[in-house]
């Protein structure tokens, strides 16, 4: 028996941890390079879908010794063995190996910014649920995702595991809830990005770990910008995704940004006004 468990435990794939990272403008704005490097080290992720990179993907894969693709803006530990581009989209997919020789589908994109729905909604632009849903298509953030969805859909390999990462630049559905709505200015809203992705198969890292978005929130947006540098008017939401289909399982799920009370995992100075999100998984069975 003491045996059989060992094996197991040897053939057991390692976990895998997942961050997206909007690193604003190139990760040298406030901060040198090396705090971009730095606070992906302390996530001690895996992969990372980077928004924002300008002309630093490369630099940044340097300085953690990692491989990177320039069509998906993905910079990970693994091999990359495919990456194309999501036509009408800012980047698109890869396909990395695992050191157990399994595949993993990686998407990262970077939607449009503006309008922005709470933003709309907050300065009475968007009075009702099916405006702010509105908003979301007027700014293409729909089509977007539906590009994104219509291209996994087409790939021959598109039951291997996927985890989609990005700068959605919109709220969660699973946060604009009935428990949340005296910071949702009394709205409830199907926000229909995150809605898609559902409706894909897709499901939230970071909420499937932290399924009550009253308690843990997880905003991403903002940390200020430079950090702690806030305007009075400005909306606090989760805008930055790690999403996944397929045979994994999240088993934890953090915040990385400034030191304080909406950080699990505190890099000082923090470079970005974006906080990132890292998600770990374990695979649930075979996908090769």
């Amino acid at each position: 028996m003491f045996t059989a468990l060992a094996a197991a435990l040897v053939l057991a794939p390692a976990p895998i941890r997942v961050m997206s990272f909007n690193v604003l403008v190139g990760g040298t704005k406030f901060q040198p390079l090396s705090q971009t490097v730095k606070a992906v080290e302390a996530a001690r992720a895996d992969v990372v879908g980077v928004q924002e990179p300008g002309e630093n993907l490369a630099e940044i894969a340097k300085g953690l010794g990692w491989n990177h693709s320039a069509k998906a803006s993905v910079v990970t530990r693994f091999e990359i063995v495919e990456d194309w581009k999501v036509d009408g989209n800012r980047w698109g997919g890869a396909k990395v190996r695992l050191p157990d020789g399994s595949h993993v589908l990686v998407y990262n994109d970077h939607f449009n910014p503006y309008p922005y729905g709470p933003y709309e909604v907050r300065d009475g632009k968007a009075k009702t649920p099916e405006e702010a849903k509105q908003v979301e298509a007027d700014a293409g953030r729909v089509a977007q995702m539906g590009r994104v969805l219509a291209n996994l859909a087409a790939r021959r390999d598109r039951t291997l595991p996927v985890v989609f990462t990005g700068d959605f630049n919109t709220p969660s559905h699973l946060d604009w809830v009935e428990a949340t709505r005296e910071r949702t200015f009394g709205m409830t809203v199907a926000w229909p990005v995150t809605r898609m992705a559902e409706e894909a198969g897709f499901r939230d890292g970071y909420r499937d770990v932290h399924p009550d978005p009253k308690a843990k929130p997880g905003y991403t947006w903002s940390p200020g910008y430079p950090v702690g540098t806030l305007d009075p008017k400005d909306v606090m939401d989760r805008i930055d995704f790690v999403v996944y289909r397929g045979a994994l399982r999240p088993t934890g799920a953090w915040v990385v940004g400034e030191t304080g009370p909406v950080t699990d995992i505190a890099v000082d100075p923090w470079p970005s006004d974006h906080r990132a999100v890292v998600v770990e998984f374990v695979r649930t069975k075979e996908g090769r």
